[in-house]
């Protein structure tokens, strides 16, 4: 075949996922008596009905109107393990190259086992057709979680963003939120 190379899987994580997932056709295993199920397929969906998810939004951003700033304006994508909500984030288009994760938040029972990462690395390789980079603004706490998915480049630090934007005191763990701090990934680089 001319010796070019076909890429089994259109190249996000979920199609690389099931390029090895699919190979063994059955659903169970049986070993010595007990019965294995599979584990469900993960996928990310589009979200049309963006109001029905602003208590889990909240998780993330505590405040009504700030989520609803930017939540029309911005596409919303679920991560789900067949039809059972994950984990959510909410883009925003800033311009023609550029764009913002305004929010990612997992469901509790779900949180620290990866997914918010997943979720993030499917977006951010579909969007890297068309887009060069993605801002994100974050609290001093959660900088070392988004330079691991490599936004790794300071871009600006708003001063006093969570004292003049909200009217409660915002808490990251033991950290009082003051400064909102933001990062960006060139989502070009390989």
């Amino acid at each position: 075949m001319n010796g070019l190379y076909m890429q089994k899987y259109c190249g996000c994580v979920f199609s690389e996922e099931m390029r090895y997932y699919n190979r063994n056709p059955i659903q169970t295993s049986n070993t010595n008596g007990y019965e294995i199920p599979k584990e469900p397929r993960m996928q990310v969906k589009k979200i049309e009905n963006k109001e029905d998810y602003i208590d889990l939004l909240l998780e993330a951003d505590p405040s009504k109107d700030m989520i609803h700033k930017y939540l029309n304006d911005s596409d919303v994508y679920a991560l789900k393990k067949e039809d059972e909500l994950i984990s959510i984030a909410v883009i925003l288009h800033i311009d023609r190259k550029t764009l913002e994760l305004k929010n990612i938040v997992t469901k509790e029972n779900y949180r620290n086992k990866g997914y918010a990462k997943t979720l993030l690395k499917s977006l951010c390789g579909n969007y890297k057709q068309k887009y060069d980079r993605m801002l994100v603004g974050t609290t001093e706490n959660n900088i070392p979680f988004y330079v691991k998915q490599g936004f790794d480049k300071y871009e600006k630090t708003i001063k006093n963003f969570f004292i003049d934007n909200y009217k409660e005191e915002i808490k990251d763990g033991e950290l009082t939120c003051t400064d909102l701090i933001y990062y960006s990934k060139d989502l070009k680089k390989k």
